[in-house]
C-alpha cells in the first residue's frame, strides 16, 4: 500500500466520492475537500502529494484556488478537473506550470490511472533530487 497521500477538491460530492473510491482502490491515502477554502486548509496542514481540484466552484473557484496554492509554494502538483476545455485561465496555468495536468470531464478512468501513475513517479523523482 502506497503512502501517497493525495486530495481531491470538487463541489460535487458524487465525483468527490467516485474519484476518491478510485484512488484508494489504487493504493492511495485520499483526502477530500468541497471547496477551495478547506482545500487550502488542508494543504497548509498536510502538504498532498498531488491535488485534483475542480474548476468551476462557487465560492473560492478552481483559478482562485490554483492561484492560493502557488502563493504557498509548496510546490504540490495539481491536477485541474473541468468540462470546460477552452478556459483562458486554465490554459495559462498550464503554460506556466502551475497546474502538472488537465482531466476533462467526465473522465476515463484508466487515462487517470495512467496520470497518476506517471504524477507519482515524476514527483517522487524530483524529491529524491
Amino acid at each position: 500500500m502506497s503512502k501517497d497521500y493525495l486530495l481531491v477538491v470538487d463541489d460535487h460530492v458524487g465525483v468527490r466520492r467516485l474519484l476518491c473510491e478510485f484512488l484508494s482502490r489504487e493504493g492511495f491515502c485520499v483526502k477530500e475537500a468541497p471547496d477551495g477554502h478547506t482545500a487550502l486548509q488542508i494543504v497548509r496542514e498536510e502538504k498532498p502529494e498531488l491535488t485534483f481540484l475542480d474548476l468551476k466552484m462557487p465560492g473560492l473557484s478552481g483559478i482562485e484556488t490554483l492561484n492560493k496554492l502557488n502563493e504557498l509554494r509548496l510546490n504540490i502538483p495539481v491536477v485541474v478537473m473541468s468540462a470546460s476545455t477552452q478556459d483562458k485561465a486554465v490554459m495559462t496555468a498550464v503554460r506556466n506550470g502551475f497546474v502538472k495536468h488537465f482531466l476533462p470531464k467526465p473522465f476515463d478512468l484508466e487515462n487517470l490511472r495512467l496520470v497518476l501513475h506517471s504524477l507519482i513517479s515524476d514527483s517522487l523523482k524530483t524529491t529524491k533530487l
